[in-house]
């Protein structure tokens, strides 16, 4: 299938791809720190692109909208889009919908535990990364909210305020649940 104009002067400025053959349809990761990939970046890329393993965004300059286009995306085992003060609980029911999904973090965004706690249900997660602030300060009942969320998804361990489950010595950090 060719390009539309859009399409190819995006593939051609993002990574100088000329021609849609050229374009590999499974990745193993997409990795972008305080880029300047936004929610057209992803709508472009989730067009061309099937099946990827691992994302890695912090502070770009996506939203809710490009977290939506992730659910297309195969074999998606590890998101993490930490610092991104747009992507909000609505993100939640796009995560609920990534089946293969093991890791989440979702630390320094607009996520707090209790949305996690009303709202996610994804049984294929095993790690959750979740700041304890919220908006207003310190979220009340946090033990709770995380006992919760560990009756709803058994498997899963939940972390708060940390961004991996092992320390800078590669030992394990303990999850809250």
């Amino acid at each position: 299938m060719k390009f539309t104009k859009e399409e190819r002067k995006f593939w051609q400025k993002q990574f100088r791809i000329e021609s849609a053959a050229n374009i590999p349809k499974d990745w193993t990761f997409f990795k972008s720190k305080d880029g300047d990939e936004d929610d057209d970046f992803f709508y472009f890329f989730t067009l061309r692109v099937n099946s990827i393993t691992d994302i890695y965004l912090k502070e770009t300059l996506i939203t809710d909208r490009a977290v939506e286009y992730f659910v297309h995306f195969k074999d998606l085992k590890s998101l993490i889009v930490r610092r991104h003060s747009h992507i909000t609980k609505a993100s939640i029911l796009y995560f609920n919908q990534m089946q293969g999904l093991e890791l989440l973090n979702v630390t320094r965004t607009a996520i707090t535990l209790t949305d996690l706690c009303e709202n996610l249900n994804n049984q294929s997660l095993k790690e959750v990364f979740v700041s304890s602030q919220s908006e207003d300060g310190q979220e009340k009942d946090l033990l709770e909210k995380a006992f919760i969320l560990k009756q709803r998804m058994p498997n899963c361990n939940v972390y708060l305020d940390l961004f991996d489950s092992t320390d800078h010595f590669g030992n394990p950090e303990k999850p809250i649940f």
